[in-house]
């Protein structure tokens, strides 16, 4: 086929090729195998099973033998990509090894075809394993370029699962752009490091992802522990608050001492109440009101809210915004509690100083950094931050950041920690955009 033509004079090249029909798929595919056997190349062969039998079937009618199609090694994608798990760029690369290491040879010539493939996830983890995984495979063919002299390989991408965002990061690490009807230079191609510099950072960013479903599932048994509590601390109240209703109504005129009592168990019994009422806002399900929010003027709105608190202190707050047209698509309210709570973890955090709330577009997302320049996060405290029940107040329920993480969970977005000591901590909420 012609664009495969196109393919055979480069001596080098990385291809990304993006498709939306499947018979065009397996014809390209076809032919990129064919023109390979057909000058002895070692061609690796990465898909779904039914795809390389259909391949192979168009192989033989068009006249190749088993012996010569016997040279084509393959590979199940599902093997290669650990579909059963999220995508872990890491362990992708050690398979790929794996299956090229034999083969790089001085004086052979690699021809490579591979399936992207992996198991739904959240765009906000994919997006940077995917980006990472080819930019470590377009470092690693570089180094084949060095050994072999000769190489082609092309990723596959179903057009129909890319967001915008990953296209442009597949842009960037591919030489070359493939569609089901053209083959181009990719015009965002920039040969750099690895966006992950070091391997710590790279398997702290890993272990990130594999933890992600431990902590969702310890988030949800803490909502379902948190509403057996609410329930039985607001019964307990209900009779509690009945009987002492009761007991004022019959005493009449009592003493000031005995008044200044009675003021103190009903002060006492509010404030049982808002903790049942933050259990209970952690069991119920909070995206109900839906909507379209402008984030920016949220924000806006939440300073005003806030300002009286920060006055006490002395505290300022500043709010930044790349596009004050954003918008976000959900609950209201629930947004709002997620902001009061970080702005009063940062007022509370300091004596004084300045909180900065930034509004940033990030492709498909809308991130807001909540910092504050306040002393910063200890290890010790860091190490629980978001656990059940913790909390370094000594009134605290340890509540409020697991709300803020819910909240934003069932929004679809993530909440992330950035702490220093002596500098400040950063809150970064990160939600879909509209």
């Amino acid at each position: 086929m012609e664009i495969t033509k196109d393919i055979e004079s480069l001596l080098v090249g990385h291809v990304v090729y993006t498709y939306t029909d499947n018979s065009k798929y397996i014809e390209h595919a076809t032919s990129y195998v064919a023109e390979g056997l057909a000058k002895n190349h070692i061609i690796l062969y990465v898909d779904q099973p039914t795809n390389f039998a259909s391949v192979k079937e168009n192989l033989r009618n068009a006249g190749y033998s088993e012996e010569q199609m016997a040279n084509i090694y393959f590979v199940d994608t599902d093997m290669a990509y650990e579909t059963h798990e999220d995508f872990n760029a890491e362990a992708v690369l050690n398979n790929l090894n794996d299956f090229f290491d034999p083969h790089v040879k001085e004086g052979n010539i690699l021809r490579g075809w591979g399936l992207v493939t992996w198991r739904p996830q959240s765009k906000k983890t994919l997006i940077p394993s995917v980006a990472l995984h080819e930019q470590n495979f377009d470092d690693f063919f570089s180094r084949v370029a060095n050994i072999t002299g000769n190489y082609i390989n092309i990723c596959a991408y179903d057009s129909l699962s890319l967001s915008g965002s990953l296209l442009i990061e597949l842009l960037q690490t591919h030489e070359y752009h493939m569609t089901d009807t053209h083959f181009l230079p990719s015009h965002l191609y920039q040969k750099g490091p690895v966006p992950f510099t070091g391997v710590t950072k790279q398997l702290q960013f890993e272990n990130e992802l594999r933890n992600h479903d431990t902590r969702r599932d310890k988030l949800d048994i803490t909502g379902k522990l948190a509403s057996i509590i609410a329930h039985e601390l607001r019964s307990s109240l209900t009779v509690i608050q009945g009987r002492l209703q009761l007991l004022d109504l019959t005493t009449g005129d009592c003493s000031e001492a005995s008044q200044t009592q009675f003021d103190g168990i009903k002060k006492g019994l509010a404030e049982i109440e808002q903790i049942a009422s933050k259990f209970l806002s952690l069991a119920e399900t909070h995206v109900v009101n839906l909507k379209v929010i402008n984030i920016t003027e949220l924000i806006e709105v939440v300073k005003v809210q806030m300002e009286s608190d920060m006055d006490m202190k002395a505290i300022k707050m500043h709010v930044k915004s790349d596009n004050t047209k954003m918008t976000i698509f959900g609950d209201e309210l629930k947004t709002k509690q997620v902001f009061i709570n970080l702005i009063k973890n940062a007022i509370e955090a300091m004596e004084t100083g300045t909180i900065t709330l930034q509004v940033k577009d990030d492709h498909d997302h809308v991130t807001i950094d909540v910092s504050d320049n306040g002393p910063g996060i200890p290890d010790d405290i860091l190490s629980q931050i978001g656990d059940p029940f913790m909390s370094s107040k000594v009134d605290g329920t340890g509540l409020g950041l697991l709300i803020c993480e819910k909240i934003i969970r069932d929004h679809n977005g993530n909440l992330l920690l950035n702490t220093e000591m002596g500098k400040g901590t950063t809150f970064t909420v990160s939600l879909p955009k509209l």
